[in-house]
């Protein structure tokens, strides 16, 4: 299913998926400005409920990835609530879910993949990297680069294909059935599967950082 272009750029179309995505990042730049202006001690109210997604995502991340792992929280962070509203859109009267577009999580698989290998990079160093594609054995050194691409394909296939089948099933079931059972499911797909299908991008996110940094 193609997005529908809304306007050109400089004769570049641009695309529904991409405003979209372009109003998710402009929410989170927002309220993390928002919500970052007179910190109190003492949270409360969105500062108490801000600091408990915080700590509760730093501490998954410590719980796989041991102390090392903090650097990577607000990545993760990012990522989490990038996935959270993209998913979420759906569920908006005429809203498009930027998850539904494979080249959306493709996009976001690479980013796992860049930071992963920089961060091994960074760690054991660029010969180490690189003598880690020919291991065990130097015959091998394709079948490990073929791992890295199935890695991101996987990972980007999964996310799409979740959001994307949902928003299939749904418009089917608009077909057949009044509005109402079709409102209940959209709420169950945009929300429920929204929550439990970024859950999983970010906990392959960080096994796949932690794997790399072994």
């Amino acid at each position: 299913m193609e997005s529908k272009v809304v306007f050109d750029i400089l004769g570049i179309p641009v695309t529904e998926n991409v405003v979209w995505t372009w109003g998710i990042m402009a929410v989170l730049i927002a309220a993390s400005f928002l919500l970052s202006r007179n910190l109190k001690r003492v949270p409360t109210g969105f500062q108490h409920v801000t600091e408990l997604i915080v700590d509760g995502l730093e501490g998954l991340v410590v719980r796989v990835m041991g102390s090392r792992g903090r650097v990577f929280v607000p990545f993760i962070i990012a990522l989490a609530l990038f996935i959270l509203l993209a998913n979420f859109a759906s569920i908006l009267p005429g809203g498009v879910s930027p998850t539904a577009s494979l080249s959306t999580t493709a996009a976001l698989a690479v980013l796992v993949l860049l930071v992963s290998h920089g961060a091994e990079i960074k760690q054991k160093g660029l010969k180490t990297y690189i003598k880690g594609y020919f291991s065990p054995y130097f015959i091998l050194f394709p079948l490990n680069v073929i791992g890295e691409i199935a890695k991101v394909l996987s990972h980007a296939f999964r996310l799409f294909g979740n959001i994307f089948g949902g928003g299939i099933i749904l418009s089917i079931i608009y077909m057949f059935v009044p509005v109402v059972i079709p409102g209940i499911l959209n709420i169950w797909f945009g929300f429920f599967q929204g929550i439990i299908q970024a859950a999983v991008f970010v906990m392959l996110a960080i096994v796949y950082i932690q794997v790399r940094l072994e």
